[in-house]
């Protein structure tokens, strides 16, 4: 079984996507063997219609990831799901990922992205990619997240309450990724509180963190490159994070989950993604 190897520097980190047999599609949990990780700890079922901007992305028909829809023809991701990858398998307002007859599910295939140009997938620093799909998608469980305005590009969101959601495994000892769509409300923690734990070389102003309740709630392996959001004062969805890696002493431990902080990359997404953000 393929998996993406654990990147090694200072600390063992994991990266969040998952090998994915091709030949398992549509008859529920997959085997997963060799990788360590773990779902959206202490999540839910996400029900239908309520996080229509989660995609997912199986690459080269062997590997998974999520994503995010942020318009129309674009879905946002980590950078290490699209380094070293050529086809990508986009799947839009699904639940259960497995099954491919849901009704109003979309699946479009790319082979056209954009990964950060200073991706470095020694320290995970800019891992931000996006793929571009041939023509614009659209369903009643199909919606584009907002991104950050540029009023928010300074502000930390310490102490606030986001929402992290993919198809990650369903515990650190799980052979297979979860067939549902979960999602979990978190605390977003400091910079300073995370780089007590991955140090500051690791731990820069790309990336923000979420707290873990003492290895509750987390994200983990299979789910890379999916959305963290908070809700503005208007009750919507806004994108601040990318979920990008975990310490590989395991996703139930209370070390916080790591992620690229999108305010960092406002000005690259408006020119790559084509996107124009509000003032």
């Amino acid at each position: 079984m393929k998996w993406l190897p654990i990147i090694s520097f200072a600390l063992l980190f994991l990266a969040l996507s998952e090998g994915v047999s091709p030949k398992r599609r549509s008859i529920g949990f997959v085997p997963l063997t060799d990788s360590p990780g773990s779902k959206i700890i202490g999540g839910e079922n996400a029900v239908e219609g309520q996080i229509k901007y989660q995609v997912g992305i199986r690459m080269d028909d062997s590997y998974f990831c999520g994503g995010s829809l942020i318009s129309d023809v674009v879905v946002l991701t980590a950078g290490h799901c699209v380094k070293g990858f050529s086809s990508f398998e986009v799947h839009l307002g699904a639940l259960n990922f497995y099954d491919e007859t849901e009704v109003g599910r979309i699946i479009v295939n790319t082979n056209v992205s954009t990964l950060h140009e200073n991706y470095n997938g020694l320290v995970i620093n800019n891992d931000i990619a996006l793929l571009h799909l041939p023509d614009p998608v659209s369903g009643p469980n199909i919606e584009a997240v907002r991104l950050p305005s540029w009023t928010m590009a300074n502000q930390t969101f310490a102490n606030e309450t986001g929402r992290v959601s993919g198809w990650g495994k369903p515990s650190d000892n799980a052979t297979s990724i979860s067939p549902d769509l979960k999602f979990a409300d978190v605390l977003i923690i400091s910079n300073e509180e995370c780089q007590a734990w991955y140090g500051e070389l690791v731990l820069n102003s790309n990336k923000i963190c979420i707290g873990t309740n003492g290895g509750t709630e987390n994200i983990c392996s299979g789910d890379s490159g999916g959305p963290l959001v908070i809700y503005e004062d208007d009750g919507l969805p806004t994108e601040i994070g990318i979920n990008s890696f975990v310490t590989s002493f395991g996703c139930e431990s209370r070390f916080p989950g790591g992620l690229t902080r999108v305010t960092r990359y406002l000005g690259w997404l408006e020119v790559n993604a084509g996107i124009t953000l509000r003032p």
